[in-house]
């Protein structure tokens, strides 16, 4: 299917899924020489497409920028396009990145700050983290995808039912492979029992006090840090020092070819014993 709004020529390359409420697939600008691709979140029904329209209008959040780079209609659909970006979910990849307490509550702060910068309005944030549309980078921080179903949507739901839905991710990431309660899972349980938690500055605020503080990392790691980042001028080194054995063996070869022993050797080595017609170190 091909999607177009303004210069923009949207091609279909994979449907995320669909449903009788919404659509999600990944399209392809092949208007642009660049070829990015983009999220398309294409709303079938006409109520919820109401609800949408509404709660982008009245986004309580205020941030400068929108939360969508396009909105527009295809046929009787109303059409939202979002920035693509390689999914890397979290509950695939946590397993085998996520390996030390620090690293957990590490990104658990990531979370969080990522629900505190992000510009879409809250029902849709609500979404993202309750259908677990979040995804980890290599280097643990954190980013949502647009996969809205939109079958659940809410438009009264408000920052505390967020940063609830949050906390309750959190702890399940805290929890895991954990040997001794931590100091902010216990505090996050604490609280979410309390009903405590109305807004994402409280939750950062507990996990950042609460967090164990970084430690530097092992030798090996240092090492293999360290290793990582010089290799190419320890390639470098080698090269060099490699050639000039290899010119040096070259030039006592053919010394020894021409003159018929090593001559580098009688002028690198041992001491002078004769100048002219005088003896030195005579015994």
């Amino acid at each position: 299917m091909i999607y177009r709004t303004g210069d923009m020529a949207l091609y279909t390359v994979r449907d995320v899924f669909k449903n009788a409420v919404n659509d999600v697939v990944i399209c392809q600008d092949q208007a642009s020489q660049a070829r990015p691709y983009y999220v398309l979140v294409a709303v079938k029904e006409r109520e919820t497409a109401k609800a949408l329209l509404s709660i982008f209008q009245n986004n309580a959040r205020d941030m400068e920028e929108e939360p969508y780079i396009a909105c527009f209609s295809h046929g009787e659909q109303l059409c939202y396009l979002f920035p693509y970006h390689i999914e890397r979910n979290l509950e695939a990849f946590s397993e085998g990145q996520i390996n030390s307490p620090v690293e957990r509550e590490r990104v658990c702060i990531n979370i969080t700050l990522a629900c505190l910068s992000s510009p879409l309005p809250y029902p849709l944030l609500y979404l993202l983290l309750d259908q677990k549309q979040i995804h980890i980078e290599k280097d643990n921080t954190v980013f949502f995808t647009p996969y809205f179903d939109l079958r659940e949507l809410d438009p009264k739901t408000d920052e505390s039912a967020c940063a609830v839905r949050c906390v309750y991710l959190l702890i399940d990431i805290l929890q895991k492979q954990s040997r001794k309660p931590l100091k902010s899972l216990n505090l996050l349980h604490k609280k979410l029992l309390s009903r405590s938690y109305k807004c994402f500055t409280e939750v950062y605020r507990d996990i950042r006090i609460t967090a164990l503080p970084e430690k530097k990392p092992k030798l090996f790691r240092r090492l293999r840090a360290w290793w990582g980042r010089n290799k190419d001028l320890l390639f470098k080194i080698i090269l060099v020092v490699s050639v000039f054995c290899t010119i040096v063996a070259l030039t006592m070869l053919m010394s020894y070819l021409i003159f018929g022993d090593f001559s580098l050797f009688r002028l690198l080595g041992g001491s002078i014993d004769k100048i002219g017609t005088e003896e030195i170190n005579t015994k």
